[in-house]
C-alpha cells in the first residue's frame, strides 16, 4: 500500500503540469502571498532527484524566474500607485512607516531587498515600497534577481537536506516542510531585529514630513 502512494506521489510529481504550476504559484506569492511557494519548491525537492520527481535545475530556474516576476509586479504596483492614493495611506503611521521604509532602501537598499525576501509577507512590504518610492528599477532589478537565485536555491537546498531520512514520502514532504517552517522563523527573527535597528537609524536621520490629508496639515493645530 505505502509503495503504491509512494509511486502515485512520484508519478504526480513528474507531471508535465507540475513546473508550471509552480511558477505560476512564484509569480502570485510575489504579489499576493496567498499560498508560500516555498513550501512547493521544498516540497518537490524533498522527492525529486536521482531521475525521479522534477529536474533540480529546472525546479530552481522555475522558481526564481517566477520569484522575479512576482517581484517585478508587487514593484509596478507601488510605482503606480503610490502611496497616498487611499485615505488609510495617509494616516501619520503609515507615512511614517514609509518615510522610514525610503530611508532604509535609500542607505541600506541591497542589504533590505535581498533580504526581505526571506520573511514571510516582508518582501510584498518591501518590492511594493520600493516601487512607490522610485528605487531606480535597473537596481532593483539585479537585486532582485541576486535574491531570489539564492531563495529558490535554499529552497531546494532544505527539501534535499531532508531527502531520504524516511522511506514515506507523505512523511518526508511534512519533514522537509516544517523545516523549512522552523529554519525560516529563525531567519525572520534575526533579520526584524537588524531591520529594527536599520529603521531607528534612517528614522533618527530624517523626521517624518508634515502629513497632508484633504488638504489640511495634520500636524498643524486647528483654530
Amino acid at each position: 500500500m505505502m509503495d503504491q502512494i509512494k509511486d502515485a506521489i512520484l508519478h504526480a510529481a513528474g507531471q508535465w503540469w507540475v513546473l508550471p504550476l509552480t511558477f505560476v504559484l512564484c509569480v502570485v506569492d510575489g504579489f499576493f502571498p496567498v499560498v508560500p511557494s516555498e513550501s512547493v519548491i521544498v516540497a518537490l525537492a524533498s522527492i525529486s532527484g536521482g531521475g525521479e520527481g522534477v529536474s533540480l535545475w529546472l525546479l530552481w530556474l522555475v522558481g526564481m524566474a517566477g520569484a522575479v516576476i512576482g517581484d517585478q509586479i508587487a514593484y509596478s504596483m507601488g510605482r503606480r500607485i503610490g502611496t497616498d492614493r487611499f485615505r488609510w495611506m495617509r494616516t501619520r503611521t503609515v507615512q511614517r512607516a514609509v518615510s522610514s521604509a525610503r530611508h532604509a532602501l535609500e542607505s541600506h537598499g541591497a542589504f533590505v531587498i535581498t533580504t526581505a525576501r526571506f520573511i514571510p509577507g516582508g518582501r510584498v512590504a518591501v518590492n511594493y515600497t520600493a516601487g512607490a518610492t522610485r528605487f531606480p528599477r535597473k537596481w532593483f532589478t539585479l537585486l532582485d534577481v541576486i535574491a531570489a537565485m539564492i531563495w529558490s536555491g535554499y529552497s531546494i537546498g532544505i527539501g534535499r537536506a531532508t531527502a531520504g531520512w524516511l522511506d514515506n514520502p507523505i512523511l518526508q514532504i511534512l519533514v522537509a516542510v516544517v523545516a523549512a517552517g522552523v529554519i525560516g522563523w529563525i531567519i525572520d527573527a534575526v533579520l526584524k531585529r537588524i531591520y529594527a535597528r536599520v529603521l531607528r537609524r534612517a528614522q533618527a536621520a530624517s523626521p517624518a514630513p508634515p502629513l497632508v490629508v484633504d488638504g489640511d496639515d495634520v500636524d498643524s493645530p486647528r483654530d
